[in-house]
């Protein structure tokens, strides 16, 4: 039975990359007998495994994936023979000179689709319905919403629908841990300050949390180290041990096992906030800077708290949506 062989090339960072997942799974849907090859930001490809998206996963930083861009075309031996074999590829970057699209065709992909990894400035669209026009399926399909992103509105199947804590869904050993059901995760940092909301107000929704008797699980990346000190530095002792957990850099797989437990999730625009609200978690996203029209979480259960600047989002309005949820 042949394979429809699909390439899909998705630079950017962990944000982008996983706001690609649920164009993926339609895809898959899409094709008969599809085999997905994913090259992309190193940090979600474990996770693209995980959830099915993908069967064969690539880091685009590797040197190689840079001849896509060569002018004198593709020199390695396993891109080539990787395009050769290509029905379909995918690549989401910008290409002005037509370079890539040339050396992508020359290598023997049947078919070429390159467009930009965001939509214009003009164009008003959210992120996923954008790139799932680019590769012409319509995201608003099944007819459960009208809208362009009813159809993936929910948990990706086989990751985040349903599935036991610690199971082993990626081939390693499952995590055990203390139950989380009542515990709010929380992810005070992003990849820019303007899109952080101020840490004494992550304290304060962290200290009224406690008062309630709900643990909080403080999640931090490589880039967040400061703004966890500064919590760590500012909030008062726990009233008990067991009512805040740290996950400081640890594998996006580790951390979305830990966020399927949690009761309800809080975060601004950031990648992990992107995994919270993929994984079917009720997700708080404190925007400010950015667009949510265009980045908004795609989730079954998102709340969207915008203001400019972001200091103006009061703790009260925060608390409420999470005793909401």
């Amino acid at each position: 039975m042949k394979q429809t062989r699909i390439l899909v090339i998705r630079p950017g960072a962990i944000g982008d990359a996983l706001l690609a997942f649920p164009v993926l799974q339609a895809l898959r849907e899409e094709h008969f007998n599809p085999h997905i090859t994913l090259v992309s930001n190193v940090a979600v490809l474990p996770l693209a495994r995980a959830w099915g998206v993908a069967d064969v996963i690539f880091d685009y930083q590797d040197i190689r994936w840079s001849e896509l861009f060569a002018g004198e075309g593709i020199g390695s031996t396993a891109v080539h023979d990787l395009l050769a074999q290509t029905d379909l590829a995918i690549c989401w970057l910008r290409d002005p000179d037509g370079i890539v699209a040339r050396n992508v065709r020359e290598a023997g992909a049947r078919r070429v689709i390159i467009a930009p990894g965001r939509p214009p400035e003009s164009m008003s669209v959210h992120i996923v319905e954008y790139l799932a026009g680019t590769v012409g399926i319509p995201v608003g399909r099944e007819g459960a919403d009208q809208s362009a992103l009813g159809a993936i509105n929910r948990p990706l199947r086989g990751f985040g629908a349903g599935m036991p804590v610690g199971a082993d869904l990626w081939g390693g050993a499952p995590i055990h841990r203390p139950s989380l059901d009542n515990q709010v995760a929380i992810h005070p940092g992003s990849g820019g300050a303007a899109k952080c909301w101020p840490v004494q107000s992550f304290v304060e929704v962290i200290e009224r949390l406690w008062q309630q008797d709900r643990p909080v699980l403080l999640l931090a990346g490589p880039a967040d180290e400061r703004r966890l000190e500064s919590i760590l530095e500012l909030i008062a002792p726990a009233p008990e041990p067991e009512l805040l957990r740290v996950l400081a850099n640890r594998p996006l797989l580790e951390v979305a096992s830990y966020l399927q437990a949690c009761r309800c999730y809080l975060g601004n625009d950031s990648g992990i906030t992107h995994l919270a609200a993929l994984l079917g978690v009720p997700t708080i996203a404190l925007f400010g800077p950015s667009d949510p029209g265009i980045w908004r979480p795609v989730g079954p259960i998102v709340k969207v708290i915008q203001e400019r600047p972001l200091e103006r989002i009061a703790a009260d309005t925060v608390m409420e949506a999470i005793e909401a949820f």
